[in-house]
């Protein structure tokens, strides 16, 4: 009797145990995924649009601290990313666009307090000819001497997806790859070492042509929109998540900070320039996501879903259903991903006006 009681507890045990695997097999896992945050100046003087207060900036490095992540320098997050980041671990970056004094002068002293490190994307035509608010060149070059990092930004900060009036394709690219080289070359004589060749988009423009380039100059390409990346990361499109005053608050920049890349495929149209006041741009998604609640926002209302479903992936055509105004604009999908994270897609359109392009 007592052998035949053993003989079913032990067959339930390994029943119990299949169903464990079998569930543990079928949920969903969390994505390998890592963040860049990226921030221009930590000043209170200094444009709301592009600037946080250096109180601001405390409570996020507070905030990154509280939850547990690992912050690191852009080169390693990279290198860590394309090696396959242990999904359980929170990795972050903390970047910088332009060269701000006010990054030397209060983000860099709260950075170094808590033992991490900074990137500073660097344009080096306004750091060369000291304009203010702009760091020295012995700034920069103390940057790199204090385990800092820093990369290309450009030259002269010009549009890149811009041509100057007759300029022929063969000389536009030229006059990108010299400011590119240009930009490069100053950065590696100025810190004495051979630099990453990551480049920051500026203004956070780009398009394929702006894209093929940069692959062929062998970079790695970083925007101004809101995601997190993993291993299948476009290299020439890299999400940094931007920070102003305006979305400085925990309570949503949290969402952002804690997302998951969205897996979505094929994104059409490849270039975000438009003349239209209501373009639209199709995701592709794998089978089954409309029914994950996706929510899509342009210019803080919903935006319009036109789902197209089959048995191996859906697809969502994303259309605003206000007009955008002519300039940058960010349109934001998100879908639950359970445990409070989002997954997490940003596209940017260029929207020119009726004279052409828009002014800054």
């Amino acid at each position: 009797m007592m052998q035949t009681i053993k003989l079913r507890l032990a067959s339930l045990l390994v029943l119990a145990l299949a169903l464990t695997l079998s569930l543990a097999l079928t949920l969903p896992r969390p994505a390998q995924a890592a963040v860049i945050l990226l921030y221009h100046h930590v000043s209170e003087q200094t444009p709301a649009a592009t600037s946080v207060t250096p109180d601001q900036f405390r409570e996020h490095l507070d905030r990154l601290d509280k939850e547990g992540f690992e912050v690191v320098r852009l080169d390693e997050l990279v290198e860590r990313v394309r090696d396959g980041a242990d999904p359980r671990e929170k990795l972050a970056s903390i970047t910088f666009d332009d060269a701000y004094v006010s990054i030397i002068d209060n983000a860099i002293p709260m950075l170094e307090a808590r033992g991490w490190s900074a990137t500073v994307f660097v344009a080096t035509a306004p750091v060369l000819e000291r304009r203010r608010p702009m760091m020295s060149v012995a700034q920069v070059k103390e940057l790199h001497e204090r385990g800092h990092l820093v990369v290309n930004h450009s030259h002269t900060h010009l549009h890149m997806v811009r041509r100057q009036d007759r300029e022929s394709a063969r000389a536009w690219r030229a006059r990108l790859r010299g400011d590119i080289e240009r930009a490069q070359a100053l950065l590696e004589e100025w810190t004495g070492a051979s630099l990453p060749k990551f480049f920051a988009y500026p203004y956070g423009e780009h398009d394929p042509a702006v894209r093929a380039l940069l692959a062929d100059m062998g970079y790695k390409g970083f925007a101004q929109r809101s995601g997190a990346l993993d291993g299948n990361v476009d290299w020439l499109d890299v999400p940094r998540i931007p920070v102003n005053r305006q979305f400085a608050d925990w309570n949503g920049l949290g969402d952002k900070v804690r997302a998951l890349p969205m897996p979505a495929r094929g994104i059409t149209p490849e270039s975000g320039i438009t003349d239209e006041a209501r373009p639209a741009f199709t995701l592709t998604l794998p089978a089954g996501w409309h029914r994950r609640g996706l929510n899509c926002f342009a210019r803080g209302a919903p935006a319009e879903l036109d789902w197209t479903r089959g048995e191996e992936q859906d697809r969502v055509q994303v259309k605003p259903a206000r007009d955008l105004m002519p300039g940058r604009s960010l349109i934001n999908c998100t879908a639950s991903a359970g445990e409070g994270r989002f997954y997490w897609y940003s596209h940017l359109w260029m929207r020119r006006d009726s004279g052409g392009w828009y002014s800054e």
